[in-house]
């Protein structure tokens, strides 16, 4: 297949070495300029702006997985414009799937809800309104398999969140709230699943399907490192978590994908 990976960082640069591998033609688009790669085609540009040069007229799938540049309106200048250039770059080189990776952060505080792909998105919360903004876009865009995915939180090689989690002093609520993970190879098995699975178009959410509370992880971390968890003593009571929900993955999984990294407890062992 012929892919374009627009967003090339932390998960779309993995996405693009794992397509490349095995044997899909990849542009990956950044801002900077990557080195040379006998296996990817690295082009870089800004996806606001649009003009990336080195596009090709024939494209069969597009990856939409950027992340703002900053603070401020940041999430406002990044996510809606970078999905219209998606849906254009779509309609102008004949591409039959775009996939757009969001966050599950849309979905809002949920005061421990379970979450799925049919539950309310709530505007508030940073950049929430501009990445629901580019989901609305991209879904309602004239492509034939037009996907969303809202990501829990990523980790893996490089993003390590063992020593944020681990001191209990630090974590909101006393740790008393809903943690959602999602490793970085598994979002990118998750990507490669929609666009290989066809028709699969709509809303599909990407976690491990292991919410823990935060204070377990910091209580399992503590166990990890040979610490006694019952000495743990856990504050920051004024502090609420943004995203303290479960969030499902049932749906995804329906459809034949699977997490190679099915809780925390494996991704911390192995795949950092």
């Amino acid at each position: 297949m012929r892919i374009a990976v627009l967003g090339a960082g932390y998960v779309g640069s993995a996405l693009a070495r794992a397509a490349a591998q095995r044997g899909d033609t990849v542009f990956a688009v950044r801002r900077s300029a990557a080195p040379p790669s006998s296996s990817i085609h690295w082009l870089a540009g800004d996806l606001s702006s649009g003009g990336i040069v080195g596009i090709p007229a024939e494209l069969d799938a597009i990856v939409l997985s950027v992340a703002p540049s900053g603070a401020g309106d940041a999430y406002e200048t990044t996510y809606p414009p970078a999905a219209r250039f998606a849906v254009a770059l779509a309609q102008s080189t004949g591409a039959t799937s775009v996939v757009y990776t969001s966050s599950t952060g849309v979905y809002g505080g949920r005061d421990g809800e379970v979450v799925t792909e049919a539950s309310p998105r709530n505007g508030a919360g940073p950049g929430n309104a501009a990445l629901m903004q580019a989901e609305d876009f991209v879904l309602a865009a004239h492509i034939a398999h037009a996907t969303v995915l809202r990501v829990a939180g990523i980790y893996g090689p490089g993003r390590d969140p063992r020593a944020r989690m681990s001191n209990p002093q630090q974590l909101p609520q006393r740790g008393a709230y809903w943690s959602n993970l999602a490793h970085r190879d598994d979002i990118v098995a998750a990507v490669l699943h929609v666009i290989d699975t066809q028709p699969l178009t709509g809303v599909f959410n990407v976690a491990d399907g292991a919410p823990t509370l935060a204070c377990d992880v910091a209580r399992w971390l503590a166990a990890s490192r040979g610490v006694d968890p019952s000495t743990l003593e856990f504050g920051n009571d004024a502090q609420r978590s943004r995203n303290d929900q479960r969030v499902s993955n049932a749906a995804l999984c329906a459809t034949g994908w699977s997490p190679r990294y099915p809780s925390f407890r494996e991704g911390f062992a192995v795949g950092l």
